[in-house]
């Protein structure tokens, strides 16, 4: 029983192959904007959208936010205004494994976790590195550049808020292991919002892995 009680604690317990990952990871070159609003979700885009050589501001995605997506979730929002840049959304497992693989392979995670201690409700933030062996992890989160998060503390925050994370990637830029369906996916999403040029290039991209795939 306290053996059990301590692997709690302690957080998610890794896959074997999660394990073979580089030990401490850190992509330091990933931009940070201070907080434009409470849930932080247009200060995050911001910076992946600079980290991928898209030049703007919290303001303007937030602006881009309010014309693409009014009335929806926040999520979609913000998945809607990526796809305006003509970047791909792709969705990403609700486990700390695939987080920490596709970090490892130099591919920032923007995810929601609850603020718990902070005050109510969820905030958006960017997964940017790990320390296996302190078993924490670094984040942009809130006006924090390097926000360091036990993974226990971030499991039960990030459960909390639903266990969404995704990736913000060019389309010629596909994800560490990544899944056909779930890419070619996100390739139709670009499409049916008017984004017919970036699909393309996203199939283009997948068929390089996949030869046979089609939207």
């Amino acid at each position: 029983m306290l053996l059990l009680l301590g692997a709690c604690a302690s957080g998610p317990q890794l896959l074997p192959q999660t394990k073979q990952l580089p030990e401490r990871v850190e992509l330091a070159d990933v931009p940070f904007f201070q907080l434009s609003d409470a849930q932080g979700g247009p200060s995050a885009l911001a910076a992946l959208l600079n980290h991928h050589g898209v030049i703007s501001s919290p303001g303007l995605v937030d602006e881009r936010m309010q014309q693409l997506a009014k009335g929806q979730s926040p999520q979609a929002a913000l998945a809607a205004a990526a796809r305006s840049y003509e970047l791909l959304v792709y969705p990403l497992p609700g486990n700390l494994d695939a987080l920490m693989q596709q970090v490892s392979a130099g591919h920032p995670v923007l995810l929601m976790q609850d603020r718990l201690f902070a005050g109510p409700g969820s905030q958006f933030a960017v997964l940017v590195g790990y320390d296996q062996r302190e078993r924490t992890l670094v984040l942009r989160s809130g006006n924090s550049r390097r926000w360091y998060t036990s993974f226990a503390s971030f499991d039960n925050a990030w459960s909390e808020a639903g266990r969404w994370a995704v990736l913000i990637q060019p389309t010629s830029q596909l994800p560490a292991q990544a899944d056909k369906d779930v890419w070619l996916n996100a390739a139709r999403d670009l499409q049916q919002q008017g984004r017919g040029e970036a699909a393309q290039r996203a199939l283009r991209s997948a068929r390089q892995v996949w030869p046979n795939a089609a939207l």
